[in-house]
Parts: C-alpha cells; sequence; structure tokens
C-alpha cells in the first residue's frame, strides 16, 4: 500500500487544502497530440503537464486525476509526481491491456506535473482527465468527510446494459446535504461480457465526450477511485461504454463540502472571508441591463479564414471553476454577549433592506442573463442576475455562556471563473479576458461564535 496523502479531522474553514472540483476535461492525449506532442512516452523517458492556470485552477497544492494506459502491449508501472521533485512510487501498475486509476498529484515547479514511464523496453501513450484541485490557500475548498456505505449494487437488481447509464444519488446518504462539492466513490466493475470503460458526471448535465475512469476488460472484476462532482438531486450519472452489460458496485468513501464557508445559519467560528469588493465591479441590476450584450468590437476581422469555415458571431462565455461562498451585507453587523453561566437565545433582525447583483472583474462579452444561465447550466446550482434581501426577516441563535454570536444578513453570492470572448464570423475570436464573478443565489444570514 502507497501513502498520497491524507485528511485532518479539522473542519475549520480557515485550513488549507479543500477540494476544488473543475469542469471534467481531458488534459494529455499522446495517441492524438492532446495537451503533449503526439508521440508515446519513452522507456524510462518524462513528460511535463501544465496545471496551473489549466480550467480555472490557481493556487493548487496537488490536482485530482485519472490516469490512463491505453493498449500498452507488456506490464510496467507509470509514475506521477510534481515537477523538480523525486519520482516516488508508481501510480499507475498497468497490465498488457488498458489501465487506469484515480491519483492525487503533488503540483511542482511552474505548476506542472511529471509523469514518467517506469518500462525500461517499451514507449507507452498516456491520458489524463482531471477532475479537481487541492488548494493550498486558507479558504474557497471543500472539506472532507469520512462516510462508508454502498449506494449501488446492481448483481442485486439489474445489471447496467450496454451503453446506457444510471443515475446514483449520493446526497442524503450518511448525513450528506443536498448541496455538496464532490463525493469520494469507489467503482467495481463486474461479471462485464466485453472490455470498455465508465464515465462519470454530475446528473443532468451532458455526458463528458472524452473523460473515463475504470477501464475494465471482459470477465475480470477492476476497481477504481473517482471523486465526482454531483448534479441534480446530489447525484451522479455513471455511463457503461462498452458493447456488453456489466455489473457495477458504487461504494461511498466520503464527501466534500462545496468550500469552507458555511451558509446554513448555523454558528460556526469564524465569520465568511468577504472579497476585496474594492477589485469588483458591481454589475447593473435593472432587468434591461441584465439582458443587453456588450457592443460588438469595432475592430472585427474581415475577409474568409483559410479553412473556409464560418462562426456565428457573438460573445461567448465559459465557467471554468467553481469557487467559494461570499456573503454580501444588508444593514448593519449585529453582535450579542451571553455574560450569565447558562445559554441564551437571540433573535437578530434585519434593520435594512436592499438589492445585490453580480459582481465581476474580467471583461464579459455576454449578458448578465447568459452568464447566469451558463453557470446553472454547467454547475447545477440556481443563481439570479440580482437578489433582494427584505428588511424585517430574523433568525435565533443560541449563545453559551461567556459567548458573543454575531450575524451578518444579506446577499449570498458564489465566486465562479470563465474565460470570455468574442468569436468573429471567420471563427477567430478575440482574446480571451479571465472573468471572476460572484452571482447571487440566495437570500440569508450568516451567524457566528467569538
Amino acid at each position: 500500500m502507497n501513502v498520497n496523502g491524507y485528511f485532518t479531522s479539522d473542519g475549520g474553514a480557515a485550513s488549507p487544502g479543500g477540494y476544488v472540483p473543475v469542469t471534467q476535461s481531458r488534459l494529455v492525449d499522446t495517441r492524438d497530440g492532446t495537451g503533449a506532442p503526439q508521440t508515446q512516452i519513452a522507456p524510462g523517458g518524462t513528460l511535463n503537464v501544465q496545471i496551473d492556470g489549466v480550467d480555472g485552477i490557481t493556487d493548487e497544492a496537488s490536482v485530482y486525476a485519472n490516469i490512463t494506459v491505453p493498449s500498452p502491449g507488456s506490464a510496467g508501472t507509470l509514475y506521477a509526481y510534481a515537477t523538480g521533485g523525486s519520482a516516488g512510487q508508481p501510480v499507475v501498475d498497468y497490465k498488457t491491456v488498458t489501465t487506469s486509476q484515480g491519483a492525487v498529484i503533488p503540483v511542482g515547479a511552474g505548476g506542472q506535473v511529471t509523469l514518467k514511464n517506469g518500462s525500461s523496453t517499451q514507449s507507452v501513450d498516456v491520458i489524463l482527465d482531471i477532475y479537481g484541485y487541492f488548494t493550498q490557500a486558507s479558504s474557497g475548498g471543500g472539506v472532507f468527510t469520512a462516510a462508508q456505505d454502498r449506494l449501488l449494487d446492481t448483481r442485486t437488481s439489474t445489471a447496467i446494459p450496454a451503453d446506457s447509464s444510471v443515475s446514483v444519488t449520493v446526497a442524503g446518504n450518511d448525513g450528506i446535504p443536498t448541496s455538496f462539492g464532490a463525493a469520494v466513490l469507489n467503482l467495481t466493475t463486474t461479471g462485464q461480457e466485453n472490455s470498455g470503460y465508465l464515465r462519470v458526471w454530475p446528473t443532468g448535465q451532458p455526458m463528458p465526450s472524452t473523460t473515463s475512469v475504470d477501464n475494465f476488460q471482459a470477465n475480470t472484476s477492476t476497481a477504481d477511485l473517482v471523486i465526482a462532482q454531483p448534479g441534480d438531486q446530489g447525484a451522479v450519472s455513471i455511463y457503461n461504454a462498452s458493447s456488453g452489460t456489466i455489473q457495477l458496485i458504487v461504494d461511498l468513501q466520503g464527501w466534500f463540502s462545496i468550500d469552507g464557508n458555511d451558509d446554513s445559519g448555523t454558528l460556526t467560528t469564524l465569520p465568511p472571508a468577504d472579497p476585496p469588493e474594492a477589485d469588483l465591479t458591481d454589475a447593473p441590476t435593472d432587468p434591461a441591463a441584465a439582458t443587453s450584450e456588450p457592443a460588438t468590437p469595432t475592430d472585427s476581422p474581415s475577409g474568409i479564414a483559410p479553412n473556409h469555415l464560418y462562426c456565428d458571431p457573438g460573445g461567448v462565455y465559459k465557467p471554468t471553476s467553481l469557487g467559494g461562498r461570499y456573503i454580501r451585507a444588508i444593514g448593519p453587523l449585529q453582535s450579542n454577549y451571553n455574560g450569565t453561566t447558562h445559554n441564551e437565545s437571540t433573535t437578530f433582525t434585519a434593520e435594512a433592506s436592499g438589492t445585490v447583483g453580480i459582481s465581476l472583474t474580467g471583461s464579459l462579452k455576454v449578458s448578465l442573463n447568459e452568464l447566469v444561465s451558463r453557470q446553472e447550466a454547467t454547475y447545477g446550482i440556481n443563481l439570479s442576475a440580482s437578489l433582494t434581501a427584505k428588511l424585517g426577516n430574523s433568525v435565533t441563535a443560541t449563545i453559551p455562556p461567556h459567548k458573543t454570536v454575531s450575524a451578518k444578513y444579506g446577499v449570498w453570492r458564489r465566486r465562479i471563473t470563465g474565460t470570455s470572448f468574442y468569436l468573429y464570423s471567420n471563427c477567430t475570436h478575440s482574446t480571451s479576458s479571465t472573468v471572476v464573478s460572484y452571482t447571487p443565489y440566495t437570500v440569508g444570514w450568516y451567524t457566528w461564535q467569538s
């Protein structure tokens, strides 16, 4: 058994190491030149892969990915480690057939990881599919909670047919809330008629066209670990990419909260970390402005692209990373101290009302409504262009002896990173801009204890 790291039992929001899921993508496929030269890794050779700055990944300590060695021909090993560091133990002991394995890989010099072919006799192709990363910042990442439960065993129900999927609900099991960041699942395939692989993605979102886990062979049992982002109703979808039926076992190993901030209204020891509002630009909150797109650039290039393609011109926005939760307070901060030797109850009431819209940095090339709809479709959460916190709303909290409870009332926002550009008719596009938005999603209280 090789140890790659550990999770602490401290659920505090000030601890680094929180998990941040990203939209699944294929970072490297040496078979077709995706993210790397279109050539196999030579015996004993290495390949450096850029992680920092890809898919909105930033301030990362390590990355979670699924590594696949497709059809190597003979058995061997593959290493994955921080660039500039030592190889350590192999992360994939590949067989003579396609083999895959989920792994947490530390990120090293230049924001890169290194893949090394441990074979001294054969060259191999490598596929790297990314699912998320662990941040080295003290906030913005989900806290891990261990849990063990069998969520699905088709051996007691119905096998999954070829080219079909099943939805597995994670929320509601073992105290997991409806809204959470990611589930740690062990997937075991058995009784399969043919070789194939699985795809795992958030229920309600389009199935990814490239990423895969648990490459399996006929008449053998295999297992693979995946950190899966949930979708509708806190569920994940699993697709059988093979030409025969399979039996599937899904075991829960634990789950990550969405981030280190708690917006449930329960007592916590620290207030939420607010973004530096001075660095943000408030977008208009009126309905007309929310539907209007920025003006078309005046430097639109003319002519036909060399490949004679035509594209529908217009603004484009793509979310790349779901970040933390932040509250913009409406009205003053409220506090109450308990000077007695027993618990006391206190009620805080909103003393002001106000509307909060989207705050952002970067150059957005679409309307605010389009930004919201793209974010909702990508992450399966309900967002708004603006929300109003109303006067008179109340929350009740318990104050322990000789403690102070403080409260903020306002609009909760999600920090979402994305890219935006303008697509021209000749299929070229303007320079991409990184857009960091704080998008409203609910109105409520935040209470904490000191």
